[in-house]
């Protein structure tokens, strides 16, 4: 299995501190206390960690802030306790999709996902011309433009946010027409109720040899190991599964994909702990904040690539084959 480092630039700690994610992440904690208001919301109780099987009763609490997560003990994985539906999940999504000019930001995530299925492309020797992207250009205005600018000799189809059923049954009706070569999965594993669900809809949907591109939020990234749920990453409803990298290799595995390359791209871990260690309430953690005290780009930088090489940092991202 392949381990490739994503030399990405450091971003301003505004795109993820600033007053636009806050807003967000107020916004999502709202449509939490109204989900957990609505004696109509009907929740599905997680008996056992969704990415390795490990019952729950021996796994460790890991926040009870509005809604219970566990960490688990076998595999790391962060999970919800308890879930709802997924086409209520669906319909809160949508009501946050903002009409609006592109973020002129995102183009630098849109190449690196380009460049992700390009450079995968040339290690399996094998052509990867057609695409289907799964609900993610729904959300992120300026990713459709990017890939008919940049994606040479690559057609994509485009698979809209919608409300589906448990068993993703329109999903599955979409990607079977489609009949793609490769799949690109850049946030839905995070904020599905049933992330197996959505794996098997696929690899049911899809002809044999699909590559699949699975990113998810990291629980074995330094970030979560240090700040645990006061992470900015941590935004439950978006967070629902934290995957470890153990935990979606063993979730790959009961679904029936085999994993090609591993590897943590992350960009925001040095930066999200340059800014923690720096403020007035931590500037005495010892080790920490005498590495942060001084520290420039460089040596964020450095941190960065050290967090990528040891699959430590806060995004991990998988290539698998049906």
């Amino acid at each position: 299995m392949q381990s490739p480092v994503f030399l990405d630039h450091l971003p301003d700690f505004e795109k993820i501190g600033g007053d636009k994610p806050a807003r967000y992440r107020w916004q999502r904690n709202q449509s939490l206390l109204q989900l957990l208001l609505d004696s109509e919301t009907i929740w599905t109780k997680r008996c056992a960690c969704p990415a390795c099987g490990e019952q729950s009763t021996n796994c460790k609490s890991f926040s009870k802030a509005l809604l219970d997560f566990q960490r688990c003990t076998k595999c790391n994985s962060i999970f919800a306790q308890r879930v709802p539906t997924q086409e209520k999940l669906d319909q809160l999504r949508i009501e946050f999709i903002e009409d609006g000019p592109p973020e002129k930001d995102r183009e630098f995530e849109f190449i690196s996902l380009l460049n992700w299925v390009s450079i995968t492309e040339a290690r399996i020797e094998r052509s990867l011309d057609h695409v289907v992207d799964i609900r993610f250009s729904s959300q992120m205005a300026g990713w459709k433009e990017t890939t008919e600018r940049l994606s040479h000799n690559r057609t994509w189809d485009f698979i809209d946010l919608s409300p589906d059923t448990c068993d993703f049954t329109d999903l599955s009706a979409a990607l079977s027409q489609s009949s793609p070569k490769a799949v690109l999965l850049p946030v839905e594993l995070d904020r599905v109720a049933n992330p197996e669900m959505l794996l098997n809809a696929i690899k049911k949907s899809c002809p044999k040899q699909t590559v699949l591109f699975i990113a998810s939020s990291c629980a074995d990234g330094l970030e979560y190991e240090i700040l645990g749920a006061d992470s900015p990453s941590f935004v439950p409803l978006d967070r629902l599964t934290v995957f470890s990298i153990s935990g979606l290799q063993s979730l790959c595995n009961k679904v029936g994909l085999s994993v090609l390359e591993c590897s943590t791209p992350g960009r925001l871990d040095a930066v999200i702990l340059d800014t923690h260690f720096k403020s007035e309430e931590n500037s005495n953690i010892p080790f920490w904040s005498g590495f942060f005290k001084d520290a420039d780009n460089n040596r964020l930088r450095d941190l960065q690539i050290l967090l990528q090489r040891s699959l430590k940092s806060g995004i991990l991202r998988f290539v698998a084959e049906t």
